[in-house]
């Protein structure tokens, strides 16, 4: 049964709320209250989360919400929130306030109603409930359910907009101001029950404002103090303020190397600390509330620079020119200079006798030389900041040396240690030379140009190879010297004939390697070559020249003695006289062969093969007179010739070789004797091709009787073991053919030659292999190849 009118209880507790406005507290209600910041909705964009703790950094974003204003200071205190009361929660209608909004947070324009109502309703009793309602620390109303109940008390700063539903618990504010946002929370109290708490929060805006950046379009430089760009129009209330840069919302920096964050909001500023060339973007203010979004941009410019110049260099011939680039190719040098605006290039270049100074960010230097070598510097203003850097090249022109370096090998005096030289003049810039594999006591270099050391002779350094590698810009060659002690020490002789017909014989040393020297002597006394004399030595001493060869006075015993570092060795000739030591004369193939040798030391420039008839016609000349007659003339180094005879005056012939030393005759070989005779006539060879055939007949029959004979033994001792029967097989005898088939001269009965017209169509021939001849007698005879000894 319902009570009229509040209790006794009840009229005690709602005097003492009423009498407390703005003192009391949930706690003295009993309820205890837990912290609960303000947001302004789930999943907004500019939201902070609930129960985050507040930033010691100023953030980029900014709320200009009610609660932000300086009079509702108080209003950001936590709010009460029961715990262990009943899920219930407030509910707000749409009558008065924003459609679009539902739930917490509640959105509000200024001058719009605020309308919160209880859902659900508290029930009327009995006894009937007590109401009471706050913002933040505020009781702003308070009063019993129920239509007979007793008015509700209101608080008296809000009396003329607020009004309190004692059917459903209600509470309506007119006319919202930005003061009117915070936490209201609605305490339900039924006598003999647990209290119920429950809350929302209201969120005043003004309407979204029209936006403008100033300045307008900013311009500083880099390095200098602050940047603050300023979003006009903002003010709080209007929703949450944020700056984004390039499209991108700003983060609160956590600072650099150069000290503390250099991106910060003060209020409506936008503070950019420090400016960088990084930080020039379109910077842009943004204001957004439930009730719409305004923004404004302002492009920034940072001007820079300009930075130290680099210079690159590229040509038409290196691969790379940074290091070097080669005479006569074509370079370019090209400026790179970062700056803002683009700075103004000049070039200052490393002929200081050039004139003219020209600009831009490309230099050509066509078909360069070693002038060309230098510094080149690339200089660059920026007109707006005033500032002005210089960048500098050394650009190298090279040109190898010529050739490769020079090795030499020496010996000191006495014998005691080897001197190794090397050297590579020229080139642009000068190379460098360096000796490997010396000893480890020996310093090797590098040098520049050239190097000379001096190591210690010792018997182990024979054979040993010693290398100097020069080193360039453009190229890398080397050369060696390996010195070896004299080994095998042998003197070879050659002979030759002047164009005035003089003997010029040259005695050359071999096995007398760098760095032994050569001591030449003559019947055991020490020859002095030079002075003009018909002695003469090579540059290196191994090689003796007699000019215009005596045999009257150059003859004789001569000896070369090889000494040095390394050891020592020799050798000694006899020279001697034009002479044949031995000599053969063979036919073939219609020709007279001559082979013939001589003697070591024998001095020779020449040989003539001679011929004469034994039988002289009476009152004839040359060959027909018995007299001999030259048919070959040969060069020293021939040892063999092949003579064609002319078919007058006919045979006997008789031969003979004589060696010469310039213009003079040298002892002559012993002659010797040789008959020509017919040669085969159509009869003879008709006989033979007959003869053949017959042979061959011959032949053929034996073959048929052997194979006769052996089917009958076959046969025989077939019957005897009884075999089984096959069908008779036949074999074919093959014949093996040699791969190399001697040549066989055929030779007349008579020894005869062929002879040619005239005694001029002789002419020497060389042959280059070993000819098998048949005497008459059918033994085979072999005819030596030319040779030289």
């Amino acid at each position: 049964m319902a009570t009229q009118g509040p209790q006794p209880l009840q009229q005690l507790l709602l005097l003492f709320l009423v009498s407390g406005v703005g003192t009391s507290s949930p706690a003295a209600l009993g309820g205890r209250i837990s912290p609960s910041p303000p947001f302004l909705g789930k999943g907004h964009p500019f939201s902070s989360r609930p129960n985050a703790a507040p930033s010691a950094r100023a953030s980029p974003a900014t709320d200009l919400g009610g609660n932000a204003s300086p009079g509702n200071s108080r209003e950001r205190s936590p709010s009460p929130t029961a715990q262990g009361s009943k899920s219930s929660s407030l509910q707000v209608p749409s009558g008065w306030s924003s459609p679009q909004v539902a739930r917490s947070p509640l959105s509000v324009l200024v001058g719009s109603p605020i309308s919160l109502r209880l859902a659900p309703a508290p029930a009327l009793g009995p006894p009937s409930p007590l109401v009471v309602w706050r913002r933040g620390p505020t009781v702003l109303a308070a009063g019993t359910l129920g239509s007979e109940a007793a008015l509700p008390s209101l608080a008296p700063a809000y009396r003329a907009r607020l009004r309190f539903d004692q059917a459903t618990g209600g509470l309506d504010l007119e006319q919202a101001e930005l003061a009117d946002s915070g936490h209201y929370t609605a305490e339900v109290i039924h006598a003999g029950r647990e209290r119920e708490l429950r809350q929302i929060t209201v969120n005043v805006y003004e309407p979204v404002p029209q936006l403008a950046v100033a300045p307008a379009d900013p311009v500083t430089e880099e390095g200098a103090p602050e940047l603050r760009l300023r979003c006009l129009g903002a003010r709080p209330g209007q929703g949450q303020l944020s700056w984004s840069r390039g499209g991108r919302p700003l983060e609160a920096a956590s600072g650099d190397d150069e000290g503390p964050a250099r991106l910060r909001t003060n209020g409506v500023d936008l503070v950019i600390a420090r400016p960088k060339r990084t930080d020039q973007a379109n910077y842009t203010c943004r204001v957004q509330s439930p009730f719409g979004v305004s923004e404004a941009t302002a492009a920034v410019t940072v001007l820079y620079g300009p930075d130290p110049p680099v210079i690159t260099v590229s040509s038409d011939r290196d691969a790379s020119p940074a290091h070097y680039v080669l005479v006569g190719s074509n370079v370019t040098l090209r400026c790179d200079v970062a700056s803002r605006p683009p700075a103004e290039l000049s070039w200052s270049l490393a002929d200081p006798g050039e004139a003219a100074v020209p600009a831009g960010p490309r230099l050509l230097l066509p078909g360069v030389g070693p002038a060309h070598t230098g510094t080149y510097a690339c200089l660059a203003a920026n007109p707006r900041t005033g500032l002005r850097r210089r960048g500098l090249l050394n650009l190298t022109v090279a040109a190898p040396p010529p050739g490769s370096p020079r090795c030499s090998l020496q010996g000191s005096s006495g014998d005691r240690s080897l001197l190794l030289g090397c050297t590579w003049p020229g080139g642009v810039p000068g190379a460098s030379v360096q000796w490997t594999g010396l000893p480890p006591d020996v310093p090797a270099g590098p040098a520049p140009t050239s190097l000379f050391v001096t190591v210690p002779a010792r018997p182990q350094l024979s054979g040993v190879t010693f290398t100097c590698l020069g080193r360039h810009l453009a190229a890398t060659r080397s050369c060696s010297v390996t010195p070896k002690a004299p080994q095998e020490v042998l003197l070879r002789l050659e002979t030759e004939k002047s164009r005035s017909g003089e003997a010029l014989v040259t005695l050359e040393a071999t096995g007398c390697p760098p760095p032994a020297r050569v001591a030449w002597a003559r019947e055991g006394r020490p020859l002095a070559p030079g002075g003009g004399g018909r002695l003469k030595l090579s540059p290196d001493g191994r090689r003796l020249l007699l000019g215009n060869f005596s045999l009257e006075h150059d003859v004789g015993n001569y000896s070369v003695l090889c000494s040095g570092a390394l050891g020592a060795g020799g050798d000694r000739i006899t020279l001697i006289g034009p002479s044949v030591s031995s000599w053969r004369l063979q036919p073939a193939d219609g020709a007279a062969v001559l082979t013939w040798d001589v003697e070591r030391g024998c001095v020779v420039s020449g040989f003539e093969v001679q011929a004469r008839t034994e039988k002289p016609e009476a009152g004839a000349t040359g060959l027909s007179g018995g007299a001999w007659t030259s048919l070959l003339l040969l060069g020293p180094g021939e040892r063999s010739a092949v003579v064609l005879l002319p078919p007058s005056p006919p045979g006997p012939w008789k031969f003979r070789v004589l060696p010469t030393l310039g213009g003079q005759p040298g002892i002559p070989s012993s002659g010797r004797s040789y008959q020509a005779g017919p040669v085969l006539g159509p009869g003879a060879i008709a006989g033979i091709v007959l003869g053949s055939l017959l042979g061959l007949s011959l032949l053929a029959a034996l073959l048929v009787l052997l194979g006769c004979c052996a089917c009958r033994l076959w046969g025989k001792n077939m019957k005897k073991q009884k075999p089984p029967i096959f069908p008779p097989a036949t074999s074919t005898p093959e014949k093996n053919t040699q791969n190399v088939t001697p040549v066989e001269v055929p030779q007349p009965s008579s020894h005869g030659f062929s002879t040619e017209p005239s005694p001029t169509w002789a002419s020497p021939v060389t042959v280059s292999s070993q000819v098998t001849s048949a005497n008459p007698k059918g033994v085979h005879r072999t005819v030596r190849s030319a040779t030289q000894v």
